[in-house]
């Protein structure tokens, strides 16, 4: 027997405000379709945040329908469980997991399916602080597994929960787990795809998520879902990558940002299935802003070769307060020394002088508006 895990596709998410972000979030998931055809599996498990939003639009609506029919045309039946995007906001309506399940999708919420000669639990998302104050965890585990009619077949927990290392208010798996309960755990929920190990005799299986929902160069690691294949009580598990946008990232410094353009200019574009995602990184000493930035990258015509364009610049310069202004006398004098003639309270110099110098950062007064709602401490005098 066969199936094939994912996670985490988060249909319907426009990342950065782009439609073409939410296609790749579909693309990608009818990647791991096409895959799960290609390998004949016995059927599909999917641990949790199908949609990103609990009520998704008509149109993401109609791409789970998709994905669901093109499966159940071949024949694979596809499980899930709601995840904390697909769980809602306490409205009483159909969810659109379920309404997905009008056309085949498996929803388990609390229960086991055991159609397939294996036995699928699922548990659907459940917050860490709920866990804390009400619920023991191992306890619901093990009421779980006791609803399973035949508990010698090959025994998969489907879970969207907070485990540690990766969440700091996590759950222990290893203490909460029994021995021999179960052979295959799928977890969801953290987007970094983990190797599988072995806890307490059972296949534990991060498979994170299908595409890049943020960025974080440290952690870039190839995009996939895992095929399982099962022999009795054990499983074999093998990575299958699947390909997605691109996201590339270079930091630069005032001495080499031109170098660092060149190259970008010279990157074989030729190669990309779709217009990558660009993040640039810098740190200047002379006030470098982002929007000096984006006038090189127009100027070095590079703007039109990437879908989306990030620059973040830690600015490390001072300079702002020795910029030069011009009084009403036409004296040139600089902004520090105005200040300084307009106020006599040193402390209130001090904290104005360091609001401009974080403000001068930002490219127009929309960023300046969302920092400032963000850090409103900056502001109190």
């Amino acid at each position: 027997m066969k199936f094939i895990h994912l996670s985490d596709t988060h249909l319907g998410y426009h990342q950065y405000g782009l439609s073409e972000r939410a296609k790749d979030y579909f693309d990608v998931f009818m990647s791991a379709v096409d895959k799960a055809i290609e390998y004949k599996v016995d059927f599909i498990i999917h641990t949790g945040d199908f949609f990103h939003h609990h009520r998704p639009s008509n149109e993401t609506l109609l791409e789970g329908i998709e994905i669901v029919r093109r499966l159940k045309e071949n024949n694979i039946p596809i499980f899930t469980i709601a995840g904390n995007h697909d769980r809602g906001s306490g409205v009483r309506d159909k969810s659109a997991l379920e309404i997905l399940s009008h056309f085949g999708l498996k929803v388990l919420d609390g229960n086991v399916d055991d159609s397939l000669g294996v036995n699928i639990f699922g548990l659907k998302y459940i917050s860490p602080i709920f866990i804390k104050r009400t619920l023991k965890i191992d306890e619901i585990f093990e009421n779980l597994y006791e609803k399973a009619s035949n508990k010698n077949n090959f025994n998969i927990l489907m879970l969207h929960l907070e485990f540690e290392p990766f969440f700091q208010s996590g759950i222990d798996l290893e203490k909460t787990i029994q021995e021999g309960m179960f052979d295959y755990i799928g977890i969801g929920h953290y987007h970094q795809r983990q190797e599988p190990t072995k806890i307490k005799g059972s296949t534990v299986v991060y498979s994170g998520s299908t595409e890049f929902t943020q960025f974080n160069e440290k952690a870039y690691v190839e995009k996939g879902c895992y095929l399982v294949e099962v022999e009795g009580k054990t499983c074999k598990t093998t990575f299958i990558p699947l390909t997605t946008r691109k996201f590339l990232s270079f930091s630069f410094d005032d001495n080499n940002i031109d170098q660092v353009l060149s190259d970008i200019k010279n990157l074989d574009f030729s190669s990309f299935d779709k217009k990558p995602i660009l993040f640039l990184k810098g740190k200047s000493q002379e006030f470098l802003t982002r929007k000096d930035v984006f006038f090189k990258l127009e100027k070095e015509e590079l703007l039109d070769r990437f879908l989306y364009i990030n620059v973040d610049i830690v600015n490390q310069s001072k300079k702002v307060l020795d910029f030069q202004v011009i009084d009403n006398t036409e004296n040139f004098v600089t902004i520090k020394e105005k200040l300084r003639e307009l106020l006599d309270e040193e402390e209130l110099i001090q904290k104005l002088e360091g609001i401009i110098e974080n403000l001068r950062a930002f490219q127009d007064l929309k960023e300046i508006e969302e920092f400032l709602n963000k850090n409103e401490d900056l502001l109190r005098i």
